[in-house]
This record gives structure tokens, C-alpha cells and sequence, in this order.
């Protein structure tokens, strides 16, 4: 298994048999790095409808894609509704929820919930081309695109991998991360890093239990400042100790043999 971190919350994992899966589409750091196009995935699963885990998930499975993408129901009934070539591509997952695509076992786990309405926030930062959407779908983006947020454990190649997104409004008190933890016992957590909120995410990487932390999230997006990266690490060292935490560079990519 190879794991490459692509900037935000995205990720892409290549199996041993080359199929390719994205976490949270947005390729505005792999664009600044990379002259060549960004290969096509053959799977793609997203969290939430922000635009910095969302923005390129249009054009990704638009047309003759061949992308398979897995979310929550609410989300695949908008895509469907939006982009109808792709609704023979949609796999609804709810949350406690698994199936096995292309001999990847999928899980979804609720993750902390968010207050912030999507127009609202886009409102803010200005991004008129995605305001002009959200007028015509003001009710589906903010209703059925934008929340909830959705955690994804795969099971990839003998190693369970977990992608946990956090947005840091939420005292995230109806989630119980723990038991995603126990539940679904992964070998490395994808852990998002908020600003405000590092002791929070760090409590939230030591609950999963994962031998392995590899942050996201944390880098300054728009009007947003970074996370504290350094507080974090020094909160997890102290709940957890043992944990391995690794800080991966942009388009720097991970090896996992079993």
C-alpha cells in the first residue's frame, strides 16, 4: 500500500493491485507541485461537502469517469441529482455501515458534527463561482451536501486505514471516537488538526488507538490561520506515548508492506 498526502484532508492510497482511492478530493497543492494531470481515481470517498474536501469531486467523476464514490446517503442523492451520469457510480454508506468494493472492505463511522452553514462560509471567503452555484441549491448544499461529516476506515493490503476528519466547532460529545477506535482497530489514523482545538485533536488521535497518527488539516487555507502542529504533537506525546507520529510533507508518499 502506498499513501500519499496531497494537502488538506486529502489523501490517495494505491493498493497492490493499482487501484487508486481518494480521500476528500481537493488538488490545489498537488496543482503547485506538479505539472503532469492528477492520474484518474478508481474510488473516491468524501467526508463532507467543504470546499477544501469537495472542490474537485465535479470534475473528477464527471462524463466517462470511471470513479466509483462512497458517501453518506444525503450526498449521493445530491450528486445524482447534480451530476446524473454518475448515479450508477454511487455507493450510499451510512454510518456503522460496510461493504466491500473492488476487494476493499469500506467503513463509516459519524465523526463530530459541525455548526458553520457551507454558503455562509464560502460567503465569507468570497468564492463567488461556488456562491453562484449554491443559489440555485442552497437547500441541497446546505441540507443534504454539507452535513454530516463522515469518517472512512479501508482495509487495504493487511492494514487498516482510517481517515477521521474533525472541523473543531463541535465538543464533539454525540460521537463517540473511542469506539470507532475499538470498533474498527486501525493500524494508522488520518487525524485532522484544527486551530483552537489541537488538545481536542490530539484527544481524538489517542481515543483511536492507531500505532500510527498522520495529521492533515492543519496547514492555512484562505482566511484561516494553521493549527498549532507543535501543541498537538506535545498533547499526544503526553496522552499517548507509544503512538508513532508522522508529519508528512505535500506529495510525500508512504510505503506499507505487511
Amino acid at each position: 500500500m502506498e499513501l500519499t498526502w496531497l494537502g488538506r484532508s486529502c489523501f490517495q492510497v494505491i493498493t497492490r493491485y493499482q487501484k487508486r482511492i481518494l480521500f476528500d478530493p481537493f488538488l490545489e497543492w498537488y496543482r503547485e507541485r506538479e505539472l503532469s494531470p492528477f492520474p484518474p481515481p478508481d474510488m473516491l470517498c468524501i467526508s463532507h461537502g467543504h470546499l477544501d474536501h469537495f472542490a474537485d469531486v465535479p470534475d473528477l467523476i464527471r462524463g466517462d469517469s470511471p470513479a466509483i464514490v462512497v458517501a453518506v446517503p444525503g450526498m449521493c442523492r445530491a450528486l445524482g441529482e447534480l451530476i446524473p451520469e454518475t448515479q450508477n457510480r454511487l455507493f450510499p454508506l451510512s454510518w456503522g455501515d460496510q461493504f466491500e468494493l473492488e476487494r476493499i472492505p469500506i467503513f463509516a463511522f459519524r465523526s463530530p458534527p459541525m455548526r458553520t452553514s457551507l454558503y455562509d462560509m464560502f460567503e465569507e471567503f468570497g468564492v463567488s463561482k461556488v456562491l453562484d452555484f449554491l443559489r440555485s441549491f442552497r437547500q441541497v448544499a446546505d441540507e443534504i451536501l454539507y452535513l454530516p461529516l463522515t469518517s472512512f476506515g479501508i482495509k487495504v493490503d493487511g492494514f487498516r486505514l482510517l481517515h477521521f476528519t474533525f472541523e473543531g466547532e463541535s465538543d464533539g460529545g454525540e460521537v463517540d471516537v473511542q469506539g470507532i477506535g475499538q470498533q474498527f482497530v486501525p493500524d494508522v489514523a488520518l487525524v485532522s488538526v484544527e486551530r483552537g482545538q489541537e488538545r481536542r485533536s490530539a484527544e481524538y488521535a489517542a481515543a483511536l488507538g492507531a500505532p500510527m497518527v498522520i495529521p492533515h488539516h492543519f496547514h492555512a487555507y484562505m482566511s484561516v490561520p494553521p493549527a498549532d502542529l507543535d501543541a498537538f504533537a506535545r498533547e499526544l506525546a503526553r496522552l499517548a506515548p507509544n503512538i508513532n507520529l508522522r508529519v508528512l510533507d505535500v506529495t510525500e508518499t508512504v510505503k506499507f508492506k505487511r
